[in-house]
């Protein structure tokens, strides 16, 4: 089945429902995907962590240069 024909098959299947509430869902679903989510951006992280020990690059496990 092509995607085409997925799209013309799931469209089909919408204009036949008769549950309001699985209506709401599809379109809960469909409002989703036209809004993808926000991507992280510099600085999110700011502030995060309080402190790094100083011994921090001290231990370098084996098969790590």
């Amino acid at each position: 089945m092509t995607t085409k024909e997925k799209k013309l098959d799931i469209i089909e299947k919408i204009v036949h429902l008769e549950n309001d509430e699985l209506i709401n869902k599809v379109n809960e679903i469909l409002k989703d995907q036209q809004n993808p989510p926000v991507s992280r951006k510099p600085g999110w992280g700011k502030g995060m962590i309080n402190g790094i020990s100083e011994d921090f690059d001290d231990f370098v496990p084996s098969g790590f240069s």
